[in-house]
C-alpha cells in the first residue's frame, strides 16, 4: 500500500476497462472524454466520462482513500463507481456502486449497490422488471437471500430516485468471489435491454421539466447525504472530482 493507493484486490481495477467498453457500445468511441487522474496527499483517482446522444453523461471513477476517516473509524477504502444519465428523461438513468472499505473498528468489508435511476420519478414497470430479473437471477444462483438485499431504509438512496429495483447489500470480502463480477457482468447488459427498449419513448416538456427538479434533488442529495462523498471530502479530495464522473450533467434550478 502506497500512501495514496490501496493494494485491494476489490474492486477490480478492470472494471474500468469494462465501463469503457460498455459505454463506448452505446454513445460510441468517440464520446469519451480525456482521461482524468488526480491524486492527494492519501488519495488518488481514475476518472473517465463519455457524453453522447443517448446517454448526456457517463462517468466512471476509480478511487483510492489511505488513511482516511471511514465510518468514524481509521481506515482505507478504494471505491468502483459509475453513474449513467440517460438524454431522454424518460429513459431510466444507471448507478453501479462497489467499495471494499477496512477500518479498525469494522475490518474489511463491501459495500455494493447498483440499481436504475428514475429520472422523472415515474417508474417503468418494463424496465424495473428487466433489472430486477437480472439481480435476482445472480442472488438464486449464489443461494443469497434477494428478499433481503435492500439493507437500507426505503426511499433514502439518491435523493429517493433509486427505483429500488437492484441492490443495496453489505458483505465481508471473502464473500465477493465469483458473485460481484457476475453481477456486475448481469446488469450491465440488463441496462442496456431497458435502453433499447425505452429510448424511443418521447418525451414532453413536462418530463424534461421533472429531470431536471430531479437532478437538482440529486445534487443536493449527493453533496450533503452521500455517505462516499464524505468519506472522500473528509479526505481532501475535492469536490470538483467527484463532480466530474458522479453529477448530473445539466441542473436547471
Amino acid at each position: 500500500m502506497s500512501n495514496n493507493r490501496t493494494d485491494f484486490a476489490h474492486p477490480r481495477d478492470s472494471y474500468i476497462d469494462l465501463l469503457r467498453d460498455f459505454y463506448a457500445g452505446i454513445n460510441g468511441a468517440d464520446a469519451a472524454e480525456p482521461v482524468r487522474e488526480a491524486a492527494g496527499d492519501n488519495w488518488c483517482c481514475h476518472t473517465e466520462v463519455s457524453r453522447g446522444a443517448v446517454l448526456e453523461k457517463a462517468g466512471t471513477v476509480l478511487l483510492h482513500i489511505v488513511d482516511g476517516k471511514i465510518y468514524n473509524s481509521p481506515g482505507s477504502i478504494k471505491q468502483f463507481e459509475t453513474l449513467a444519465y440517460p438524454a431522454n428523461p424518460r429513459v431510466p438513468g444507471f448507478v453501479f456502486l462497489m467499495n471494499l472499505n477496512d477500518t479498525e473498528a469494522g475490518g474489511r468489508s463491501i459495500v455494493l449497490f447498483t440499481d436504475i435511476i428514475l429520472q422523472t420519478g415515474e417508474r417503468n414497470t418494463t424496465a424495473t422488471n428487466i433489472f430486477q430479473r437480472a439481480v435476482q437471477a445472480v442472488y438464486e444462483r449464489h443461494h443469497r437471500d434477494f428478499a433481503d438485499r435492500f439493507k437500507t431504509q426505503p426511499g433514502s438512496i439518491m435523493a429517493g430516485i433509486s427505483a429500488e429495483c437492484g441492490v443495496m447489500d453489505f458483505f465481508q470480502e471473502t464473500d465477493a468471489e465469483p458473485f460481484v463480477d457476475e453481477l456486475l457482468r448481469a446488469v450491465l447488459p440488463a441496462y442496456r435491454e431497458i435502453l433499447d427498449t425505452t429510448a424511443q419513448e418521447p418525451a414532453t416538456t413536462d418530463d424534461i421539466n421533472a429531470m431536471y427538479e430531479h437532478r437538482a434533488r440529486l445534487v443536493e442529495w449527493l453533496t450533503l447525504d452521500d455517505i462516499g462523498i464524505q468519506f472522500a471530502r473528509a479526505s481532501g479530495m475535492p469536490l470538483a472530482e467527484i463532480e466530474a464522473y458522479g453529477y448530473p450533467p445539466v441542473v436547471r434550478y
